[in-house]
């Protein structure tokens, strides 16, 4: 299931920015040289493979752009140019850097130069600095080609379950790894490698960790029997085929529970207008559920109707006070409504639903820090770490929240390791630009 889109989802990484881009050179330059100095680069990245990034800072005199060149030791070939899309501002300035050549491929592992200098707004180039990188790669994150929802109340009656929790698979792609090792439709994950997926938290952490190209185990329930499955996943930059004629037959089968995943798929790639009829067809019985709710408001949410999704939200929790994606709904809707304290309300509501979950008590800890209470926010930032100290909007949040309060040494490292794990370069500049670059001398 995916959930809805704010400011707080801006930052933690739902809604896109301006990333970086190449400029144009002026005719003529003009005006000051920019001097760049106490630059900041990292002399060994270590990261997944797939995910490597690194941050570039430096002080600049006067408003620039950011200019960072990478070079390949071995072939000495210039392999990416990357210059800030805005001029920053006088003082400290960062990019996020992609570990990826000019045509986005992933740069070997080795040894590299890297540039950083900066252009004024009239063409004038600053000198600049270099150094030494090494570039070291982890193993890829993998990917399953499945679609699952999470084993609530109606989708576990209508689907004639034996378990209250866990993630039902709704699709299997046919001929992919999730099918050559067995899983089919109507199968409920029990564990991925080792680790619970009885809530929606616990699915998001085991997914988000699972390596590629390696067999893990997975255990489920089918009907009354447990099995064990063994997979070996993909690495997650594989495309995975539609699963709309899949997801589409099981709809066929008139249960209400893969209806309702044909209509979460359909939202989560933009196909509202068959997700509304979807939602029509429905029985008086099957559309007065609280899953049913749960549909209308991922729909609204994200055709950006927040108060009408928040309406649904309500409902859903009202229904079934046991969904933490209802109430994390909330939080989400009441913060692009403008109200922080609610939101952060909505948000504890939804982590003492779900332990599993980092995201919740992470945006909890956001919604307390804009409406101005880091104090606050310290409590479950930190839960949000203890949970999951390799998830980047925990770290982020921890971040804000101790550069809040007064601990920025510590507030600047939390915050640095939650931007470089991010995958949304929108997200992470976000991040960078409003606390990044406010607390780094």
């Amino acid at each position: 299931m995916n959930r809805a889109h704010t400011k707080i989802a801006v930052a933690f990484g739902i809604l896109g920015l301006a990333g970086t881009a190449a400029t144009a050179p002026l005719l003529a330059a003009r005006g000051p040289t920019p001097v760049v100095s106490s630059p900041i680069s990292p002399r060994i990245v270590t990261a997944q493979q797939g995910h490597a990034r690194f941050l570039m800072g430096a002080r600049l005199s006067i408003p620039a752009r950011l200019v960072v060149r990478i070079t390949r030791v071995s072939t000495r070939r210039l392999m990416k140019t990357v210059v800030s899309s805005a001029i920053h501002r006088s003082g400290r300035a960062f990019l996020l850097i992609q570990a990826t050549d000019s045509l986005g491929y992933q740069l070997p592992q080795g040894a590299y130069t890297v540039f950083i200098g900066a252009t004024s707004a009239g063409g004038r180039n600053a000198r600049g600095h270099s150094y030494a990188l090494t570039l070291n790669y982890s193993p890829p994150r993998g990917v399953f080609d499945w679609y699952t929802v999470p084993n609530d109340g109606d989708i576990r009656t209508s689907l004639k379950l034996h378990t209250s929790s866990g993630q039902v698979v709704a699709a299997v792609h046919p001929g992919g790894a999730v099918a050559s090792a067995g899983i089919l439709r109507g199968d409920v994950i029990q564990s991925i490698n080792g680790l619970s997926v009885a809530s929606a938290g616990g699915y998001a952490r085991a997914v988000r960790l699972m390596p590629a190209s390696t067999p893990v185990t997975i255990q489920l329930l089918r009907g009354t029997t447990p099995l064990t499955k063994t997979i070996t996943a993909p690495p997650d930059w594989t495309t995975i085929p539609s699963m709309t004629s899949q997801l589409g037959a099981a709809a066929a089968t008139k249960a209400f529970g893969f209806g309702y995943a044909l209509v979460a798929y359909d939202v989560s790639i933009g196909h509202f207008g068959p997700a509304t009829r979807i939602i029509g067809t429905w029985s008086r019985a099957d559309a007065a559920t609280a899953t049913a709710q749960i549909a209308r408001a991922q729909l609204m949410a994200a055709e950006r109707r927040q108060p009408a999704a928040l309406t649904y939200w309500t409902k859903a929790l009202a229904l079934n006070g046991t969904l933490a994606q209802a109430a994390f709904g909330q939080g989400i809707a009441y913060d692009a409504m403008g109200n922080d304290p609610a939101a952060a309300n909505a948000f504890a509501h939804a982590a003492r639903l779900d332990g599993a979950s980092a995201a919740d008590p992470a945006y909890q800890a956001l919604a307390l820090e804009q409406a101005h209470l880091p104090y606050l926010a310290i409590p479950p930032a930190g839960a949000a770490v203890s949970i999951d100290s390799t998830d980047p909007n925990a770290l982020a949040a921890e971040g804000v929240a101790l550069i809040q309060t007064g601990q920025r040494a510590v507030g600047v490292s939390a915050l640095e390791h939650g931007v470089v794990l991010t995958d949304d370069p929108a997200r992470a500049q976000l991040l960078i630009s409003t606390f990044l670059e406010a607390s780094v001398p």
